[in-house]
């Protein structure tokens, strides 16, 4: 996997320094094509976090004041299964904007990439480009959240609108946002979000499910709790708990031992023997 992304990385270099030349040989006679490229960008918008298989958009918006607009991508990830497209290419945009449909991988993993914008000059008539690199978007295992929808009106309601917000602690966020085109007179609509992982806190959460309209409500509890992530095991604190009274117990009986104190054998037989002499006289007596 690591070669791919390699040759990703070498092709683009190759392709944008065959484009310089071929710019350059063009249009000489013209103008310097650095100083039309000084001006010359482009706007990526790219997410930062989705879920395995997701499909999502990279957006790419080039300078006004161009024509002929081109942008290539190359993306690749370590383990790159599920990943598509690998390559992108497309020239056929008239106002610089360009929306490229990816996949993401069937495992968690970061994507990482560049892309190649480029266009043509109005005024000098030379092809200028920039490369910009996906830094990282980051891949994570996909988590669901379900909530069912309920209309009591007697009619329709249409543009509903379902917000999706967790809870952390004193933090909050919200993770998603669901739009309902119509729910039926007196009916339930069942509704669900799927997230990346990324997004959700470790530990005990609160889901909270509101809406645009007081007449739609949820159906059972609006706000619920749940624990994501393994729970701490906490056994190992009885374990300590027992040890530490059985010591305690080991060390009261080993304290009253010692304080115990031993008679000598000289005198236990000493007292033996008067004691012996003190039966005699009273069977004498």
């Amino acid at each position: 996997m690591k070669y791919k992304l390699l040759i990703t990385f070498f092709t683009i270099f190759a392709l944008i320094a065959l484009s310089g030349v071929a710019s350059l040989s063009y249009n000489m006679p013209n103008a310097s094509p650095s100083a039309s490229s000084s001006t010359f960008s482009a706007t990526i918008h790219e997410p930062s976090d989705v879920y395995e298989n997701q499909t999502f958009q990279l957006n790419v918006t080039e300078s006004p004041g161009y024509h002929n607009y081109s942008v290539s991508a190359y993306l690749g990830a370590v383990n790159d299964t599920g990943l598509s497209p690998l390559s992108y290419y497309n020239h056929h945009s008239t106002n610089g904007t360009f929306s490229i449909s990816v996949t993401a991988p069937s495992e968690s993993e970061n994507i990482h990439g560049y892309i190649n914008a480029s266009a043509v000059n109005n005024s000098t008539g030379f092809r200028v480009s920039r490369v910009y690199s996906i830094s990282s978007i980051n891949v994570s295992a996909p988590i669901t959240f379900n909530s069912t929808i309920n209309n009591t009106d007697p009619v329709p309601i249409k543009n509903i609108t379902v917000t999706y917000t967790i809870s952390h602690g004193a933090s909050s966020v919200v993770i998603g946002v669901s739009h309902i085109n119509e729910i039926g007179a007196n009916s339930t609509y069942k509704d669900n979000i799927t997230v990346p992982a990324a997004l959700v806190y470790k530990g005990k959460d609160t889901l909270t499910v509101t809406t645009n309209n007081p007449v739609i409500t949820i159906a059972g509890k609006s706000t619920v709790t749940f624990y994501y992530g393994h729970k701490p095991n906490y056994d190992w604190i009885y374990y300590i708990a027992a040890v530490a009274v059985a010591f305690a117990v080991f060390l009261v009986l080993a304290s009253s031992k010692r304080n115990t104190v031993k008679v000598p054998k000289w005198k236990r037989s000493k007292s033996s023997k008067k004691a012996q002499k003190v039966q005699k006289v009273q069977k004498a007596k």
